[in-house]
Parts: structure tokens; C-alpha cells; sequence
């Protein structure tokens, strides 16, 4: 973030207002828990190696899902670790994670895809040695984000993001930085970075285009990804072994790229992460896990907290971390929701029910010049069907009943439009389509 912020003054002054904004839609917002909706996300794994080691197995893959669900399900076993003083403030997000069934050529696919590079260290190599820190300093702020990017781009050694408004992509593959002037060592800045949603959040194009360049999504070194990756981290970083290696810091990640900043919000008592029931704290945990930590006081449901070192959005360990606040979760929800809305499916989670999918829904032709037709057969009741453009302005609302087929003469710009099929208890489902 403080990159795109130097490569358009304003970023983080507009990141800010954005998370007060969305903070203050959570908190008008009734919360029905009698009939929270599950929010399923379609993720897949790009898995990007220049040898065998980087080309983990299925299996690992497998593992970080489970892991990833269970976490944001709050069916983890380590939950009975959270403290007395929070359990009344955690909880369960609502919110899965599947490996897409469907590629977005309409294939079906694992949900994993594997690339073949030349590029041995996606960080990039180092072109200075000692005695040259401005000459570091500037590659780093020059090059470095560049570089990791690379990874999600087929020209430039990577993959290829499939459809970031409907899937969640991971890419993993090797974020270190090759250092040929300190005896080629390899260095470690990153075990995982994310972008933080940009997507249909109302910012001037100026800095739209500059943040655009970096592929929504969620990229990981090789060995970080899941609690069985036969990998383990090299010497100079064996110390993070079991720390960062327990399949939560894609978690992490994921809490990021669903808007949620460190719980210690990234500077002293004065800062924060814009969520009300996470206790301040002057700095991360440093990849410890001390239970006595109070570095700033606060109050929540009139107590003086101490620091959450559970909290999977603290720099503490693996096994130390269970647990998401009632506040991010909303927070996450309310992202997912109004800022990636076509990424995922909602159904009741007391439903056992077999429910349309995202899968279902069929538009065609698309692209089209104007004339669509939307395919209803799969739905038995009342339907509203609207169509918006990026901006998020309304073109169509109608509601059918009983109609197995819509047609539509659509008079508009061309571009993207999103299309959402609300059905029974204010579930929905959305596709998008391009209008040439």
C-alpha cells in the first residue's frame, strides 16, 4: 500500500476514508444471526516453479484449503485457545472456500494449474553489494514490486490471473530475491503479500490505473503454503520453521486481500486497523506468542485488553493464531459484498439444500451487441434480475416468475455489466457479460 501510495500521492488518504466509510456501513447494519448467509468463494492456485521442490503436490494444496475453511469457520481445535476475555468478541466469518469446478472457459478443472518458468527467483536479483544502501533503497522502491508481479504474468515468466471478479487467485512459486554481490544468498522480504480490494471502489482513475497493475490476488512463497509441504525454509531462515509454516499465512493474506489491515495498525497506540472490538497495540508480535502483552490501553465492553496475540491479523505464530474478531468479520463481509460482488455464491448456512450457483447462471450471447437472454429455467419461484454497469448504476430491474427464459434489448456504452438473479430469502447469484 505504501508503494501505490508512492506511485500516486493519495492512495493511503483514500484507503483510509474508504475503510471509515465501510466501518461506518457495518456498524448501521442490523445483524441477523438467526440467518447469516454463507458467502462461497472460488479460489485456485497458481503454481509457478522453475524446479521440482517449488512444484508442491496436490495434497498441500488439499491441506491449505481445509486449513482456510476451517479458520474462517472458526471449526479450528485450536479455538479452545482463545482467552476467556475474547471469546465473546470472536466468531465464525461465514465465509468458505472451494477449489473452482469450472475454469473460465467453462472446463472443468482441480482448481490448480502449473506453470513451468526460467525465472528462478521472482523478487529479482539484486544489481548492488555493500557500501551502495541508496542504490538498494532505490531498486527496491524502482523494482521489487515489479518484479514479484511478474508471477502473474505469462510474458513475464508467470500465469496468467484467470477472472479476478470470480475467482480468488493464489499464485506460488519462489518470492525470494537472488543478492549475487553477498555470496549469492537469497533473500526472504515476503513469505506472502495481497492486494487490498480497489475493485468498483468509487476512486479517481488516476490512481485506479496505477493500482490496477498489480493483479488482484494473493501471492505466496512456495514453501508457506500449507501445514504438509514437503519444504522447509533454508538456514538463515530456519528459526520461522513451525511459525510461518503451519498453512495460516494465507489466512493472513486472505484477511488483507478482504480489507482487513494488521491488528496493530502498522504504527503505534495512536494508529489503528478501523475495527472497534480488536485491542490496540503498539507494534506486532515479532513471530512470538506472549500472552502478558499490554502495550496500550483501550477499552471494549469496558475493559483494558490485552494485546490479541490470536488474532490471525497479528505478526504472531502459527500455532498462537485462532481466531477473527466480530468486527472483521463484518468488515470482510461487507467487502466481499459491496466491493467484490461477483466473486462469490450465497446460500443459508442452516441450508442443506442443493442451490443454484454462479455456475448455473448462463447469459448469452457474451459478448453481445445488445441482445441477451438470461437462462431462468433453474428457478421455481419469484426472481428480481438487475443489471449495472462498472460503475455500479442501475440498467435493469425486473422481476419474473415462473419464466424459463429473459430477454433483453440492451441500449448502453459498450464495456462490462454485471448481472445479479435474487432469488428465495435474498440469496443471489451474478455473472458478468461484456456488451461490445
Amino acid at each position: 500500500m505504501e508503494k501505490m501510495d508512492q506511485q500516486t500521492n493519495g492512495f493511503l488518504d483514500l484507503s483510509d476514508q474508504f475503510m471509515a466509510q465501510l466501518t461506518r456501513v457495518v456498524k448501521n447494519q442490523q445483524r441477523n444471526k438467526s440467518n447469516v448467509k454463507l458467502y462461497t468463494v472460488p479460489i485456485v492456485f497458481h503454481i509457478v516453479h522453475n524446479n521440482a521442490e517449488e512444484n508442491i503436490p496436490d495434497s498441500v494444496i488439499f491441506n491449505q484449503v481445509d486449513i482456510l475453511n476451517e479458520c474462517f469457520r472458526r471449526q479450528n481445535a485450536d479455538t479452545s485457545n482463545t482467552r476467556a476475555e475474547f471469546k465473546d468478541l470472536v466468531g465464525d466469518s461465514n465465509i468458505e472456500f472451494k477449489l473452482a469446478d469450472f475454469d473460465p472457459a467453462g472446463s472443468p478443472t482441480n482448481g490448480i494449474t502449473r506453470t513451468s518458468t526460467t525465472i528462478t527467483d521472482f523478487g529479482g536479483t539484486l544489481p548492488y553489494g555493500q557500501g551502495q544502501g541508496q542504490q538498494i533503497f532505490d531498486w527496491i522502491n524502482d523494482s521489487l514490486y515489479y518484479n514479484y508481479f511478474r508471477i502473474t504474468n505469462d510474458t513475464l515468466g508467470g500465469k496468467d490471473p484467470w477472472d479476478t471478479d470470480e475467482y480468488l487467485n493464489v499464485w506460488i512459486g519462489d518470492l525470494r530475491i537472488l543478492e549475487p554481490q553477498f555470496n549469492n544468498f537469497e533473500e526472504l522480504v515476503f513469505f506472502a503479500l495481497a492486494t487490498p480490494p480497489v475493485d468498483h471502489v468509487n476512486w479517481p482513475d488516476s490512481v485506479l490505473d496505477a493500482v490496477n497493475i498489480y493483479e488482484q490476488g494473493v501471492l505466496v512463497h512456495y514453501v508457506n503454503i500449507g501445514s504438509n509441504n514437503p519444504n522447509s525454509l533454508p538456514a538463515a531462515y530456519n528459526a520461522y520453521n513451525g511459525i510461518v509454516t503451519t498453512g495460516k499465512i494465507l489466512v493472513h493474506e486472505v484477511g488483507h486481500y478482504l480489507g482487513l489491515r494488521h491488528i496493530w495498525g502498522d504504527g503505534d497506540c495512536s494508529f489503528g486497523d478501523h475495527i472497534d472490538d480488536t485491542p490496540n497495540s503498539n507494534a506486532s508480535s515479532a513471530w512470538t506468542c506472549n500472552f502478558t502483552t499490554n502495550s496500550c490501553t483501550d477499552t471494549i465492553d469496558n475493559m483494558d485488553l490485552s494485546n490479541m496475540v490470536e488474532n490471525y491479523m497479528d505478526y504472531s505464530t502459527g500455532p498462537c493464531q485462532n481466531s477473527f474478531t466480530l468486527g472483521q468479520i463484518d468488515l470482510m463481509r461487507s467487502v466481499l459484498k459491496g466491493y467484490r460482488p461477483t466473486l462469490f455464491d450465497t446460500l443459508s448456512s442452516v441450508s442443506t439444500q442443493k442451490l443454484p450457483t454462479v455456475r448455473d447462471l448462463k447469459c448469452y450471447p457474451n459478448p453481445t451487441s445488445g441482445a441477451l437472454s438470461v437462462d431462468l429455467g433453474q428457478f421455481t419461484d419469484k426472481v428480481q434480475l438487475t443489471i449495472q454497469n462498472h460503475l455500479g448504476q442501475l440498467i435493469v430491474m425486473q422481476e419474473f416468475e415462473n419464466i424459463s427464459l429473459a430477454t433483453f434489448n440492451l441500449d448502453v456504452s459498450p464495456g462490462i455489466y454485471f448481472l445479479r438473479v435474487q432469488y428465495g430469502y435474498e440469496q443471489s447469484i451474478s455473472t458478468k457479460f461484456i456488451v461490445q
